[in-house]
């Protein structure tokens, strides 16, 4: 039972909400219940007939999204009132009837409340993993070539000097980016403790609770993290540091589920030969996409010209189970 008193629990009810409106096509609303803070108020008692007890959800959401549907929000509330009442049937005496939706104050934002993607579009490439690069601005070019190498593999790499455009405040930005991270690799160089944000930004990562991927570039780790032994790299290798970080990714239960995702879907979107044969490499060494995955997997193979220029088509098809004589069998099926 909520806090509150309400028989089903306030996580339960927006999630189911969240995923109702997602499943709708309305992805805006979906995204604003993926962002709030929401609990139950009970609001009203009435002793008949053993007594009624009616309750209203109320949710918090970052300023940018309560803008946006401000001119509705009584709509939006109604729609959503009417969702809830559904969810909420068969709970005896206790009537869930009612929505409000107000502004969450920027200091009442928790490193864990979640970060709407409109909110972080101009940081991070729409359906890769987010990951954060710890850095000493001393390595910036570096780092910036491990970026791009790192893009090859699904992986997009926020450094902090390429990613913040000049009218932004820098340090709003490095916390939306830090919010938003999927993961964290510090790369240690010798001069990364001294620095004034290294320590900062892994303290922030460990209190968001994702994971961080100590990268050994002539220092081990150290704190907290001292525990977790990563991996060595060198700056004039950044091909190898961002084939071993996909690796990492892949490997860690914690991580996989979002990497997975973001190789089949660099995979439909490559740029390139170099990065469709780099990803085909990754797709060969996983056995366990989903049918939405493998589906974006597939329609890259019969329509990117960068996949079909690669070659990869066949050990694609041959790693995903799927039958290249069945696939053109069926494209023979479909009327033009």
């Amino acid at each position: 039972m909520d806090d509150s008193g309400f028989p089903k629990p306030v996580d339960d009810i927006v999630t189911t909400l969240a995923d109702i409106y997602r499943h709708q096509g309305q992805a805006a609303l979906a995204e604003l219940l993926e962002c709030c803070n929401a609990q139950i108020a009970q609001t009203e008692y009435d002793n008949w007939n053993g007594g009624t007890y009616t309750y209203e959800l109320r949710l918090e959401v970052p300023v940018p999204i309560f803008a946006d549907i401000e001119s509705d929000l009584e709509k939006v509330e109604k729609g959503m009132s009417e969702k809830v009442g559904a969810i909420c049937r068969n709970q005896g005496n206790h009537h869930l009837s009612g929505v409000t939706i107000s502004p969450l104050s920027s200091k009442a934002i928790s490193i864990r409340t979640k970060v709407a993607d409109s909110q972080v579009r101009h940081i991070w490439t729409d359906g890769l993993f987010r990951l954060f690069l710890s850095h000493v601005s001393a390595h910036k070019v570096a780092v910036g070539k491990l970026k791009s190498e790192l893009m090859l593999r699904g992986i997009s790499g926020f450094v902090a000097h390429e990613d913040i455009a000049p009218s932004r405040e820098w340090q709003d930005e490095i916390e939306l980016a830090l919010r938003s991270m999927n993961s964290l690799a510090a790369l240690l160089t010798p001069d990364f403790h001294p620095s004034k944000w290294t320590d900062q930004e892994i303290g922030f990562a460990l209190g968001k609770g994702v994971v961080v991927i100590p990268v050994r570039y002539g220092a081990d780790p150290y704190g907290f993290i001292g525990k977790v032994q990563g991996f060595a790299g060198s700056l004039d290798n950044p091909s190898a540091v961002a084939a071993t970080m996909a690796d990492t990714l892949l490997s860690n239960s914690l991580t996989r589920r979002e990497m997975r995702s973001a190789i089949a879907s660099a995979f439909a979107s490559a740029t390139s030969k170099q990065q469709a044969t780099i990803l085909a490499q990754l797709i060969t060494s996983v056995r366990d996409f989903t049918e939405r995955e493998k589906s974006q997997i597939q329609t890259a193979c019969q329509k990117s010209f960068y996949v079909n220029y690669a070659d990869v088509v066949n050990p694609v098809y041959e790693s995903l189970g799927i039958s290249l004589a069945s696939v053109e069998a069926t494209e023979d099926e479909i009327p033009f």
